[in-house]
């Protein structure tokens, strides 16, 4: 079938124009697409609503599960124009879920292996939990880690040129 089909306006995000994966509502009651609203907030480096030039945070973004829904309705409906289903978003990790994996693994070194595996494991899942981490003190935890880890290496570095 070549009939081109006519995607709801909104369901279209207002900064890429594209149809939204994972709608956020920001206070002001405008409805964006993650991706696109934490891209102008943060790489922009601004702090308004692009329609209404109220100023947002990043705290004012809210899951919009009521059109995510009706968009994945929508896209199954149409799937065979090509238009294909999108997938619900993984849920966004918390501070105080990273703030608890880092204290849990400071007791060992395989503890502190594992939390790196799935520190790795939810930066993968969703773009949004790499500013998280900052906020949990990651990049700190990781320091430390290095750190250790420099100074083991010239440990041992000493005691094979010693002998």
């Amino acid at each position: 079938m070549d009939q081109e089909i006519e995607i709801p306006c909104f369901f279209l995000c207002p900064i890429s124009l594209d149809i939204m994966k994972d709608p956020v509502i920001v206070s002001t009651g405008i409805t964006y697409d993650r991706d696109s609203i934490e891209k102008w907030l943060f790489t922009g480096k601004n702090n308004s609503c692009p329609v209404t030039k109220q100023v947002i945070t990043e705290t004012d973004l809210t899951p919009n599960h009521t059109l995510r829904r009706l968009i994945q309705s929508w896209c199954t409906l149409n799937i065979s124009y090509g238009i294909e289903r999108i997938a619900t978003p993984k849920p966004l990790i918390s501070k105080p879920e990273i703030e608890k994996l880092i204290k849990d693994s400071s007791s060992s070194y395989q503890n502190q292996v594992k939390c790196l595996k799935r520190l790795r494991q939810i930066v993968s899942e969703n773009p949004t939990n790499k500013r998280c981490f900052e906020a949990a003190g990651v990049p700190e935890f990781l320091a430390k880690i290095v750190s250790r880890f420099i100074i083991l290496y010239e440990y041992l570095n000493t005691c094979i040129c010693n002998t």
